[in-house]
């Protein structure tokens, strides 16, 4: 691999969704013939090989200190084990707490003893370019915390959480004046909840079928699930997605979208129920119940993979501030908002080098 295509980047969060980050990486390196699963096998000269974790923050005292690879195997992670994950020669550094913890997860997640590291100086030592934030929901001040490291490390920002830093304005500016790449809010899965949802309502939309009533409400079993059970975090999470939902039909439908329970026996696997009612023409019933069941850890990573390989293209055309086409395809909480099909276009223009951002 030529030194220049490696995509270097750091995690904060060594959780479910860095567990399917670096598994689906070793995974695609075993199983060449598995690209063919990615929606881009190739963004311009990047493959998902070309990813290379160099840095990673966390809190929980089974990971800190802990080599990564063997982190993300930690008994509190609920992804399968897929593939045996290469040696990474990186060791899982003590970040900040701050409001990083429910209480629910509290009682669950010891805090690492010792001094938080220097994140900043960090960031610089690894050579990161990208810091990915993969906290919990609701964790608006430890996010805030690792945008403004990000900026000082003078490197790009990923913000897999709701909490909003690419959709916030003053972030935004923050991060244009840099000069440096932004990315968020709140991470979509490959085939999520959220994104199906929206696929759901568009066709119907499309066919004149207007929308009356509708659902998506799920169950699981990881921590991120465990998280939101604190009220102020689900009501959080709860308004993001259906937000990002309402924004594309004139916030005229009635909506429900969100996590309803944790149920522990679940692991990793999230159960998501969709329902939808509607009229079509001379107000012909149309109705639809499904239920859709996923696995986290990949789910979002199928995602996140598309996404630092377009960061990586964006920050090589010297890129500032939230790039849109990435946000609205990768995130449920864009600073842009569009429908799922021109999102896609537009990300696949950007990658092209037809759209500027």
């Amino acid at each position: 691999m030529v030194k220049n295509d490696v995509i270097k980047i750091a995690i904060a969060g060594i959780g479910n969704i860095a567990s399917g980050l670096l598994q689906g990486i070793n995974y695609l390196n075993i199983f060449e013939d598995k690209k063919k699963k990615l929606l881009y096998p190739k963004i311009s000269s990047y493959e998902a090989k070309n990813i290379r974790i160099v840095a990673a923050f966390d809190v929980d005292t089974d990971k800190v200190g802990k080599e990564l690879e063997k982190a993300i195997f930690a008994p509190i992670n609920s992804t399968p084990q897929f593939v045996n994950v290469e040696k990474t020669n990186v060791e899982v550094l003590k970040g900040p707490v701050k409001d990083g913890l429910s209480n629910h997860l509290l009682e669950v997640i010891v805090v690492a003893d010792g001094s938080e590291t220097n994140v900043v100086e960090s960031l610089k030592d690894s050579g990161a370019e990208i810091l990915i934030c993969a906290l919990p929901s609701g964790a608006e001040n430890a996010v805030e915390t690792y945008a403004q490291a990000a900026l000082d490390a003078e490197v790009a920002f990923i913000n897999c959480t709701p909490t909003s830093i690419a959709n916030n304005p003053v972030w935004a500016r923050k991060f244009k004046k840099a000069n440096l790449c932004l990315l968020g809010d709140d991470l979509q899965s490959l085939a999520g909840g959220t994104v199906l949802h929206k696929g759901f309502l568009d066709v119907l939309r499309e066919q004149g079928v207007i929308i009356k009533d509708t659902y998506q409400l799920d169950v699981a079993g990881g921590l991120e699930t465990l998280n939101t059970l604190d009220d102020d975090r689900k009501q959080y999470k709860r308004e993001v997605k259906e937000r990002a939902i309402k924004q594309s039909f004139g916030n005229d439908i009635n909506l429900a979208s969100g996590t309803s329970d944790y149920l522990e026996f679940l692991g990793n696997r999230r159960v998501g129920h969709f329902w939808i009612r509607g009229e079509g023409f001379m107000e012909m019933p149309v109705k639809i119940d499904i239920r859709l069941e996923t696995l986290d850890g990949p789910n979002a990573a199928g995602t996140l993979v598309d996404v630092i390989r377009a960061t990586k293209v964006a920050i090589n055309r010297a890129g500032s501030g939230p790039i849109s086409s990435i946000c609205a395809y990768g995130f449920k909480a864009p600073p842009v908002t569009t429908d799922r099909y021109t999102a896609h276009i537009w990300f696949s223009e950007y990658i092209q080098g037809i759209r500027s951002e």
